[in-house]
């Protein structure tokens, strides 16, 4: 090519290439947040740029306030979808689909079906979501391994074994995050980050670890899911790490999720972790100091109050910049814009996907296809009487079925589960009842629950205890500052309250040297979970002699924490004196014993079917499990049945593992299926499997332990074992065990054959091939999961490696009789260890042997590869930031970066080659120092490019540069206006009838600033100034009101006087009347927050000035949710002040009378927000009154209230401009708006009283100012 011609081709390139980047914000005339041409990190940042610091503050937590003024809508951060949409739904006539939990899902092995079920949750979080779009962001899933089965939340979680948990918490998110290259379906959030495996301490607790098992273990899903999958959030958990909260941890936030593994998305608090650091941990000192850790971490959204009550306090402070605030919620911003929140919905592919997709039957059909491929078959032996083994149940050899157990007869979802639609709910009984009848089985079908599953561990929970002295004295002990303890006895700490926690049978804790001369009783000071356990008081030994003895009674449970009571015990010293060793032996309540009729049943059946299992009452959020036995009189169930039928099946729905080593040695029990919560169709699934429709393929999750005594300390989170401790997880545990990870059995036989790997020689930087031969040797089609083990035993003994690794997997179904070749890639990438010595990933050289097998300890056989060659070392992840985000002409920021390589190490910014750029040099420039200049107003993204060793990796950020948009003056007719400030948008003139109508002038500061000017119309009227920004289209907006005074009504004649206007009359609702001298109005249906606009009977007049309004209310009757009255200044059904009285939220947890509720909301642009609220305590009906007074100063609207019509108590304020203001009087049913559904519990329901709800105004004063 010609050179000349060749130049003016690259000349050209340039020129496409500097116009296509060239937002189109000149050619659209919209806010440069609302135009769709630019990033949506550049719109995010031109967004929080607009925001003042009150409303800043307002945004951070985890209920970020609406912002009528610039478009933003009310928001919850908080959605939960662990299996399913929960809880907080705008469309409260529907009810999600939900499927089987964590632990069930878990045990499928089957990353694309749990996909398929995460496309669906999302299809119905998109459903929830189509009128408007309050919550998208879901707290799900939860991606820490299960270090101990004890951990009260491993029903949320998927598996120990950290890949498995990586690939099916892959599939999840993906499902979750949708397909399309530019927009988010929902956000996933990766939780909780990390090591939060204790329920007992997670509020104080630290859990310490070296670098080695952090790395490997906690912290490997997140990597695994932040680089591959582009996670777009993480939850910050309760817990400390090696001393340092999470949330305070910028080493694990910072340092590890966003600089090393490359998170891009925004950071949230687990609800209170925030406050944790100053009430829990005794980290922070107060508010905002805790408020800055957080933000300085990168902790973006609190939920809880720190943020929203001191990120201002901790700005005045010095603690943290603007900035800081400023990136947080460009964070946020830039998920809910990824969202499309902020978009034409044309543009959103999920936009079109309307409410009816809510549980649509084929929902069902996938939650009862995944219910069946959850089960574990843990046992399946014959039964001497037919010769066949146990399942499938052979109808010809059954004709009566003794289905038995406290699980048969219920659906138990677990945590985070929303309500089930009535015709989709399955227990057990009901779902073998269908099958029976649906394939018309000549079986009848006996019921008896026979059980309880009533909690065997922290049935009560001691606090402190006092002794009593026949001399009057007495002295009190705190029971947690024992001298000596038995194994496994917690000190634990909550709430400012100190408790023994972890309680079993059995359990002690001693206390030295209290003296027993004269001892009259013993008070104890409990919280009691379960009634009817007992304490004893045993002197030198916990065998010793009894010197008191006491059950434990209490009249409630009293939810997480129990009832808290106090219980005297008398003392009978026996005559022994003197100072003392006293030993609290702790007794669990006695289960009950198995009742004849159950046992009857069984015993005249052919088949005894017991299902047991646990629930939340065993272990949950905030409550772990501290023994692994079936809660209640479960195990004596068992045993007593199968005493009496040897056919007994035994099915296990639990949080995880349980001890089972009594029920499969027992010769009676022939078959075991183990299933997580299992979900709406749990008891159809099961059914299917019982009867062989459907043949078990699941395979365990978690290690079955022969019992709790085999497990480490539970608050020890190192996974290696050691001297007198064993080790944790299939990984480092050596010793015998019910079933192992990976355990599962089928209908059916498989026969392994011909393994082989398509590499003996491997680099960490290959994708190899381990294949194997399959056949189904049985009689029925099945399911196997083909599972592929990584072990290094050229590896020295001295770096404890593990046992053996999980790094490959796949679930195939093979018909009877075939075989199948199951291909199972590894990357060799993925089969690293933690270098201490080097604080990198490392790779063992030399052999690297794969086992292929049906469990972690049923190996079939083994391939070879030999490891040499190093990691191909290449940039990873570069993040730049600058010191500013929001900038002034004239003013300079700098840029900071780090990189990190792909072996999880960071590089010397001075051995890199580092170049700036800036997409938009006219509004920001940066300089090759990264030194970045504001020219002029705008948006610009600035890009950091670093390139090291032969690769290059870049990052970016935006930056804001402002307009100064301040009048230089505002004059009418010619004077400036008396007092003007720019933070004051509305300005009134009271004027006298017939004057004319003011002429307006004004003046910006800056000449790049255009003026506009509306003159008023009239009188009454309002002009509008404003001062707009053609660059990024802001505008600073005045409004100038004019209007001769308002005029008062008493109610006292027999129609309203001529100064009112009704909007949207309806003649028959209301009267003057009735009663006499006062308006009365029955509401009806109808409101005008948040786009209703169909209120019937509005009262208004005009009051274009300053004023303060007054009136005296009572009602018919206490308002029924939402129904409101009270005054209002109104431009349009969309902007106005609304001082209300309304019934109070309902909530789910609500008892008895609710009097009502006092609130101030706002609404502009059809976005309202409630400022300020008071309940009340007594009802306004009858002889009582309310008194409600309205207040504008330019545009502030001021509310209080009064009980007497003389003391009136300050409710609150707020700025909101409005133009050619009416006030008057409102009564309406009233609508559910956004500020009500953020209520925690909140109740949807509206129904409505017979009688009508009718409020009586006795008069409406006005006093008018103004200029």
């Amino acid at each position: 090519m010609n050179t000349r011609l060749f130049g003016m081709f690259l000349l050209i390139f340039a020129v496409i290439g500097a116009m296509a980047a060239m937002p189109a914000s000149t050619n659209t005339k919209q806010a440069i947040y609302l135009n769709t041409a630019y990033s949506f990190e550049e719109r995010a940042a031109d967004l929080v740029s607009r925001l003042t610091p009150d409303e800043k503050q307002g945004l951070l937590g985890n209920t970020m306030t609406p912002v009528p003024r610039l478009g933003i809508n009310k928001y919850d951060v908080w959605g939960e979808a662990l299996h399913g949409i929960m809880g907080r739904n705008n469309n409260s006539g529907y009810t999600a689909t939900s499927f089987p939990n964590s632990n069930a899902v878990g045990c499928t092995w089957e990353p694309d079906l749990i996909k398929r079920e995460a496309n669906v949750i999302s299809d119905e979080a998109r459903g929830f979501n189509h009128d408007l779009i309050f919550t998208l962001t879901y707290w799900s899933p939860v991606i820490e391994p299960t270090r101990d089965p004890r951990w009260g939340r491993t029903a949320e979680t998927f598996a120990e074994d950290p890949f498995l948990v990586s690939k099916i918490s892959s599939a999840f998110v993906q499902g979750m995050m949708g397909n399309d290259p530019k927009y988010l379906k929902t956000v996933p959030c990766g939780k909780h980050f990390i090591a939060n495996n204790t329920e007992f301490n997670r509020h104080t607790g630290s859990s310490d670890m070296d670098m080695r098992d952090m790395r490997e273990f906690y912290l490997r899903p997140y990597k695994a899911l932040i680089e591959g999958d582009d996670l777009p959030s993480i939850m910050t958990a309760y817990n400390a790490v090696n001393g340092t909260p999470v949330s305070a941890s910028k080493f694990l936030v910072d340092t590890i999720a966003r600089r090393t593994y490359g998170m891009n998305g925004y950071v949230t608090g687990d609800c209170g972790a925030i406050s944790d650091m100053i009430r829990g941990h005794n980290y922070a000192e107060d508010g905002p100091e805790a408020t800055a850790m957080g933000l300085k971490t990168g902790v973006d959204s609190d939920c809880g109050g720190e943020y929203q009550t001191h990120a201002l306090a901790a700005l005045e402070r010095g603690l943290i910049t603007e900035a800081d605030i400023d990136r947080a919620l460009i964070n946020m911003f830039t998920i809910r814009m990824r969202l499309g929140e902020f978009d034409p919905p044309a543009m959103v592919p999920y936009a079109g996907i309307k409410p009816f997709v809510i549980n649509d039957p084929s929902h069902n059909d996938l939650a009862l296809e995944i219910a069946t491929k959850t089960p574990v078959l843990l046992k399946n032996e014959q039964v001497d009487a037919t010769g066949d083994k146990a399942l499938p149940l052979q109808p010809c050899n059954v004709k009566r079925i003794a289905v038995l157990g406290p699980q048969a007869n219920k659906i138990e979802l677990g945590d985070y589960s929303g309500p089930v639609e009535d015709h989709y709910k399955s227990t057990p009984l009901q779902g073998i009842i269908d099958f029976v009848q649906q394939n018309e089985m000549d079986i009848e079908v006996l019921f008896a629950e026979g059980g309880n599953t009533d909690r065997k561990t922290d049935f009560y929970a001691l606090t402190d205890f006092t002794a009593k002295y026949s001399n009057g004295e007495s002295k009190q002990y705190d029971a947690t500052k024992y001298d000596e303890a038995a194994d496994g006895i917690l000190a634990t700490e909550r709430f400012g309250r100190f408790s023994l926690r972890g309680i079993k049978d059995g359990d002690w804790t001693a206390y030295h040297n209290i003296d027993v001369s004269n001892l009259d009783s013993i008070t104890f000071n409990i919280n009691v979970a379960q009634s009817g356990g007992q304490i004893e008081v045993r002197v030198s030994s916990a065998t010793g002699n009894i010197i008191a003895s006491q059950k434990v009674e209490s009249s409630g449970q009293g939810g997480f924490f129990g009832n808290r009571v106090s219980i005297p015990a008398k003392v009978n010293t026996l005559g022994i004196s003197g100072a003392q060793t006293l030993y609290f032996v702790f007794r669990e309540p006695q289960p009950e014993e198995t009742d004849q009729q159950t046992l009857d049943i069984a015993a005249s059946s052919d088949v005894a079917i017991i299902f047991v299992g646990t629930d939340q009452t065993t272990g949950r959020e905030e409550s772990d499990r501290f023994s692994l036995v079936l809660p209640g009189n479960q195990m004596n169930l068992i045993k007593s049945v199968a005493a009496v039928n040897p056919n007994t099946i035994v099915v296990i729905q639990s949080m995880g593992m349980v001890e089972v080593e009594a029920i499969k040695n027992n010769v009676n029990i022939p078959g075991i299926i183990y299933t997580g919560y299992n979900g709406q169709a749990q008891g159809a699934a099961m059914a299917k499997i019982l009867f062989g429709e459907v043949n078990p393929g699941g395979k365990t999750s978690v290690t079955w332990y022969k019992s709790v005594s085999d497990l480490p300390d539970f608050n020890d989170y190192t996974l290696r074992g050691g001297e007198g401790k064993n080790g944790r997880t299939y990984w480092y545990f050596n010793q015998d065990v019910s079933y192992e990870f990976g355990y599962g059995l089928s209908y059916t036989t498989f026969e392994y054959s011909n393994f082989e790997i398509s590499k003996s020689k491997i680099t960490p930087n290959e994708i190899v091939t381990v294949s194997v031969d399959v056949k189904n040797t049985g009689n029925v089609d099945g399911d196997e999961v083909v599972q592929v083990y990584a072990k290094t035993p050229d590896s020295p003994a001295s770096l404890q490696r593990p046992i053996k690794r999980l790094k490959g997997f796949k679930r195939v179904t093979i018909p009877a009789g075939q075989s199948k070749t199951v291909e199972v890639e590894i990357d060799c990438a993925d089969l690293w260890f933690w270098n201490d010595e080097n604080n990198c990933i490392a790779y063992d050289q030399g052999k690297y042997v794969f086992e292929i097998g049906a469990s972690s300890r049923d190996i079939k056989g083994q391939v070879e590869a030999l490891m040499t060659g190093e990691f191909n070392l290449e940039l990873k992840t570069v993040v730049a930031q600058s010191d500013k985000i929001v900038l002034r002409p004239g003013n300079t920021a700098s840029t900071q970066f780090t990189a990190s390589l792909s072996n999880d190490s960071f590089i010397d910014p001075d051995k890199a080659t580092v170049s700036y750029k800036s997409n938009n040099p006219l509004v920001a420039d940066i300089d090759a120092d990264g030194e970045i200049t504001a020219l002029r107003p705008g948006v610009a993204t600035i890009f950091t490019s670093v390139s090291y060793n032969g690769s290059t990796a870049s990052s970016s950020f935006p930056v804001k540069v402002m307009p100064d948009l301040s009048p230089k003056t505002i004059k009418v007719n010619g004077k400036a206006i008396k007092g003007f400030s720019n933070n004051t948008k509305a300005y009134s003139y009271l004027l006298k009838s017939g004057s004319k109508i003011p002429v307006i002038e004004a003046e910006a500061v800056s000449a790049d600033v255009e003026v506009e000017i509306e003159q008023a119309k009239d009188i009454p009227g309002t002009a509008v100034v404003r001062f707009v920004d053609y660059n990024t289209f802001e505008q600073n907006t005045f409004f100038i009101n004019f209007d001769v005074p308002s005029v008062s009504d008493e109610f006292d004649q027999p129609q309203v006087g001529e100064q009112w206007q009704w909007v949207r009359e309806n003649k028959a609702n209301y009267t003057l009347s009735s009663p006499g001298g006062a308006l009365s109005i029955t509401s009806e249906k109808g409101d005008i927050s948040e786009g209703s606009n169909n209120a019937a009977n509005l009262l208004l007049q005009s009051a274009n000035t300053d004023w303060s309004i007054e009136t005296k209310l009572n009602c018919s009757r206490t308002p029924s949710q939402p129904e409101n009255a009270g005054i209002v200044a109104y431009q349009n059904d969309d902007n106005f002040v609304k001082l209300m009285f309304r019934a109070v939220i309902k909530t789910t947890r609500q008892r008895g009378v609710q009097p009502g509720t006092i609130d101030l909301l706002i609404e502009e642009n059809g976005i309202a927000k409630s400022i300020a609220s008071v309940d009340l305590k007594e009802e306004i009906v009858g002889e009582r009154y309310l008194w409600l007074r309205l207040s504008k100063t330019g545009s502030t609207y001021s509310a209080a209230y009064s009980l007497d019509g003389e003391t009136f108590e300050d409710l609150g304020a707020s700025d909101i401009a409005l133009k050619d203001i009416k006030a008057g009087l409102i009564a309406c049913d009233g609508i559910i708006t956004q500020s009500m559904t953020s209520t925690y519990w909140f109740n949807s329901d509206t129904t409505k009283p017979d009688s009508p709800f009718k409020v009586s105004f006795d008069y409406f004063r006005i006093e008018n100012s103004g200029k």
